[in-house]
């Protein structure tokens, strides 16, 4: 039995972002890949975007985690909501931010994707923007 597209979803996260292991990315992406996550390279194949985002995000955070805490299931769609944790290299400050995910799916293979971490959520916990007034 195929897996589902949780299941590929959940092995993205998992496996991929925080486990490192970018093989996942030719196990479950579609040749061609729509990508819409701000600053995320399109002009390449569908498992080199997602290496891409797998190694950035473990680039710019020192032992990066992705936990799955909620989503949605839709016979082609995974909406998903996960919290993302490391530490950032130049502050040194650990940081927890929100990512939200909608990935589509056809035959078992991600085939588009929209991704919006809470990059100001992250400025601010490593000090790179000021404290709102209070």
């Amino acid at each position: 039995m195929a897996p589902s597209n949780l299941e590929v979803f959940r092995s993205i996260i998992d496996r991929g972002f925080s486990g490192g292991d970018l093989s996942v990315a030719d196990e479950v992406c579609a040749e061609r890949l729509l990508e819409h996550q701000y600053l995320t390279p399109t002009d390449l194949p569908g498992p080199a975007i997602l290496k891409s985002q797998i190694e950035s995000a473990r680039r710019n955070l020192k032992d990066f985690k992705l936990k799955l805490e909620a989503w949605v299931e839709t016979e082609d769609t995974v909406w998903a909501r996960c919290r993302a944790t490391g530490t950032d290299p130049g502050s040194g400050k650990p940081v927890a931010i929100d990512v939200l995910d909608i990935c589509r799916f056809k035959n078992g293979k991600l085939i588009e994707h929209w991704g919006v971490p809470d990059r100001f959520a992250l400025l601010h916990q490593i000090g790179a923007l000021p404290s709102p007034p209070t």
